[in-house]
């Protein structure tokens, strides 16, 4: 029974250090300004370092690009799109309505 109990403290743990990691309080979410830094010529490496793995993606054939999406205020209907082109170059960035919002602070 000790054995079970470990592995459900560690296992607890784990949850609780994953839950303190994800966390995103307002003075650390990445703003306007952050994401003005991600210029033409950036790498997706660089944006992945400094934003984390986006929420959604999606492709655009006709230019060849993968779009990232994040989101970091749930209760916002802005998202930050990155354009990703074949080689793993940024072509551009910004932000854009939440296509999931039916409108200003509203959530599907």
């Amino acid at each position: 029974m000790a054995h079970s109990s470990c592995a459900l403290t560690s296992l607890l743990s784990m949850l609780v250090a994953g839950c303190a990691v994800m966390e995103t309080g307002p003075a650390s979410r990445p703003t306007d300004a952050h994401f003005a830094d991600i210029k033409p010529g950036t790498t997706s490496q660089e944006v992945l370092n400094r934003f984390g793995r986006p929420n959604w993606t999606f492709g655009v054939r006709q230019e060849n690009l993968t779009i990232w999406n994040y989101r970091f205020n749930p209760n916002e209907c802005l998202i930050y799109q990155v354009s990703v082109r074949p080689d793993g170059t940024v072509r551009d960035a910004g932000t854009g309505l939440d296509p999931a919002c039916d409108g200003p602070n509203q959530r599907r």
